[in-house]
C-alpha cells in the first residue's frame, strides 16, 4: 500500500469520525452573478491565513465564491474588507467571517466594533461567524484572547437575524488525534493552520474546514434562524469554553 493511499484512507476516516460528510447541493447554488437590482446573491468569505489555506480548494470547487484571505490579517480589518467588496457587489447573499486568529490590541476588538462592521452588510445577508482556535498548551495564552472573540461573535448571533456560528473550534478540540501540548492533529499541523495541500502537510484539515462551512450554508439556505437552534445561535456556551 503506497503512502498516498494510506494518507487518503486516514483522511477519509478522520472526516467520518468527525461527522463531516459531503455538502448538500444548496451551498453551491449561490453564484456571484447578479440576478437583479438589490437581490442578494453570491458568497463572500473574509479571513486570514486559515482562509488562505482553503482558497485553492474553494477556487476549484466553489468558483463562484469570493474568497478574501491574507496571512497575518488582524480581526480589526473586517470592516474595511467588507467595504472593499461592497463597492462592486452591494448585496451578498451570504457572508462568512473567518477572522480572529490574529489578535487586535490597538484598538481592542469589541462587540461594538463587530456590530459596526457587520452592519455594513445588507440586513438580508446571511452571516456566518467561524469560531477560531489556537490549540495546545503552547498557545494557551494566545487562545485566551480568541475565546473572548468567540464570545463576542456568539453574542451577535443571539441578536442579529440571519446569523449563525460555524464551530470549527469545537471540531478541532474534539478531534481524538489532537495533541493537547503541541496542538497538532490530523486537522492542524501546528495548532492553528489546517493540514492539506498545497500549503500544509497532508491531512483532512482543509476539507473538513470547508465541509463545515458548506453544510451550514446548505442547512440555512432557505430557513430563518430559530431560538431552538441553540448551537447555531450561540445561546449555549460551548463545552470547549468559548
Amino acid at each position: 500500500m503506497t503512502k498516498t493511499l494510506m494518507a487518503l484512507l486516514a483522511a477519509m476516516g478522520a472526516l467520518a469520525l468527525l461527522g463531516v460528510g459531503p455538502a448538500e447541493p444548496a451551498a453551491s447554488a449561490r453564484t456571484s452573478e447578479p440576478s437583479g437590482p438589490g437581490i442578494p446573491t453570491g458568497v463572500l468569505m473574509i479571513g486570514d491565513s486559515t482562509t488562505k489555506r482553503v482558497t485553492p480548494w474553494l477556487a476549484e470547487h466553489r468558483p463562484g465564491w469570493h474568497v478574501d484571505g491574507q496571512g497575518g490579517r488582524p480581526v480589526r480589518a473586517l470592516g474595511h474588507r467588507i467595504e472593499v467588496y461592497l463597492r462592486s457587489h452591494p448585496a451578498p447573499a451570504d457572508f462568512i467571517m473567518a477572522l480572529g486568529t490574529n489578535r487586535s490590541f490597538h484598538p481592542a476588538w469589541t462587540r461594538q466594533r463587530l456590530v459596526h462592521a457587520i452592519n455594513k452588510l445588507p440586513a438580508e445577508t446571511n452571516v456566518y461567524l467561524v469560531m477560531v482556535v489556537r490549540a495546545g498548551r503552547f498557545q494557551a495564552w494566545k487562545d485566551a484572547v480568541l475565546r473572548d472573540y468567540n464570545r463576542i461573535s456568539r453574542s451577535l448571533a443571539k441578536t442579529r437575524p440571519n446569523t449563525w456560528i460555524i464551530d470549527w473550534r469545537r471540531t478541532v478540540l474534539r478531534d481524538p488525534t489532537l495533541d493537547p501540548r503541541t496542538g497538532r492533529s490530523l486537522l492542524l499541523e501546528d495548532g492553528t493552520h489546517q493540514t492539506g495541500e498545497p500549503y500544509g502537510q497532508s491531512g483532512p484539515g482543509v476539507e473538513t474546514y470547508v465541509r463545515l462551512i458548506e453544510q451550514k450554508l446548505a442547512r440555512h439556505a432557505t430557513e430563518t434562524p430559530s431560538p431552538d437552534v441553540a448551537e447555531d445561535r450561540g445561546v449555549r456556551v460551548s463545552r470547549t469554553g468559548d
